[in-house]
């Protein structure tokens, strides 16, 4: 299917902001993905900071530190709001062996657990990676990790589960306006395509009008066009190519009238056929020869078989050839002999030919013109 130039503008123009939209949304996301995991980082390490605050103050005043761990009200209450914290599943504290001594579900409390991969070797990936990470299918759960050290002695490690499924639940939401924003600014595009595309092509169908003028016969036919670019200057060329056929025309006319004139005047008869044996044109010499209504008649109907007149041009519209000047003789003995010519004249829609004859006693020149 061919597409009009309007068409073909506007599906450019919204190819062009589409693929801008595009660009400018990929890099949007990469960025606010980017932001996503860098503010659930963020929010890992300062839970598990407060935990590991509180952790080591315990474990300092006590004899035995698992035990005050597990039983402290205010580090029980840091690690169970960890709940309420975006994108975070769980705070709990290992010890060297990854058995759960204190933990935001007290069920989990004694069991050991497997290592996670790390929410900081996402941070530092690359967008693409951090995407797939993301809107991976089922997801996954990344943990934020600090080692818990009281003087010297390493006695567990602070962890922080964080959810991809819930970051990727805040990067949509944060999404949402741009996605809005994205398809406002297609259909906008579109409409602003469309306004141009009838703007622009505007002096196309004044031109095509003005053709179509021409085509009508009209003389003199102008455009009015704006100057100043390519459709100015060709509105410019068209008038003049307007008015000097107009010229031509006027002038052809005249001649035309002049040689109708002048063939009308002569007194040779002349006709006119086609290559159909229809009679075109008869001047008034040629008329009483033939019927009233010869004008568009076969030839076979105008002059009967066996007339020399009838005879010559047959054999001219057959060989294609001029023919003559024959003399014949038609009438009385007693008539002066007539000297009777063809021309065959080549025309665009065939070839068309003319029928003289003329008095032997004369010697004239007939120039002739297609129709």
């Amino acid at each position: 299917m061919r597409l009009s130039i309007r068409a073909k503008q506007i599906a450019g123009v919204t190819a062009i902001v589409g693929v801008s939209v595009v660009v400018l949304s990929t890099l949007y996301v990469t960025r606010l993905s980017r932001v996503v995991l860098h503010e659930s980082s963020s929010r890992g390490q300062l839970l598990a900071s407060a935990i590991l605050h509180r952790a080591r103050e315990l474990v300092t005043t006590g004899d035995d530190p698992y035990a005050a761990l597990r039983n402290d009200p205010g580090l029980r209450a840091i690690l169970e709001s960890a709940l309420y914290g975006e994108s975070v599943t769980d705070a709990s504290i290992l010890d060297p062996a990854r058995v759960v001594v204190a933990d935001s579900d007290p069920a989990m409390v004694g069991r050991t657990i497997p290592e996670r991969s790390d929410l900081g070797a996402l941070v530092d990936a690359g967008p693409i990676q951090q995407l797939a990470v993301i809107y991976s299918r089922d997801g996954r759960t990344l943990e934020v990790r600090q080692p818990m050290i009281v003087g010297e002695k390493a006695l567990g490690t602070v962890r922080i589960g964080v959810s991809t499924l819930l970051m990727r639940q805040e990067l949509n939401a944060s999404l949402r306006p741009a996605i809005v924003l994205a398809i406002g600014a297609l259909l906008i595009a579109v409409v602003v395509a469309a306004l141009l595309s009838r703007l622009l092509l505007r002096p196309i169908h004044v031109i095509r009008s003005g053709l179509t003028r021409l085509g009508r016969g009209e003389f003199g036919v102008t455009l009015d066009l704006p100057q100043g670019d390519e459709f100015g200057e060709l509105g410019t060329f068209f008038n003049t190519i307007s008015q000097q056929m107009a010229a031509d025309r006027t002038l052809l006319a005249g001649q035309k009238a002049h040689l109708q004139s002048a063939v009308e005047h002569l007194e040779d008869a002349v006709a006119l056929f086609n290559p159909s044996g229809e009679l075109l044109f008869s001047n008034p010499a040629m008329q009483p020869t033939l019927p009233a209504d010869a004008i568009g008649r076969a030839l076979q109907g105008l002059l009967p078989t066996g007339h020399p007149y009838r005879t010559i041009v047959e054999e001219t519209l057959a060989s294609r050839n001029s023919r003559g000047p024959v003399q014949v003789e038609i009438g009385n003995a007693d008539d002066d002999p007539l000297l009777v010519l063809t021309h065959a004249i080549a025309g665009t829609d065939g070839t068309q030919r003319v029928f003289h004859r003329r008095p032997s006693t004369k010697n004239v020149t007939l120039p002739w013109l297609p129709r």
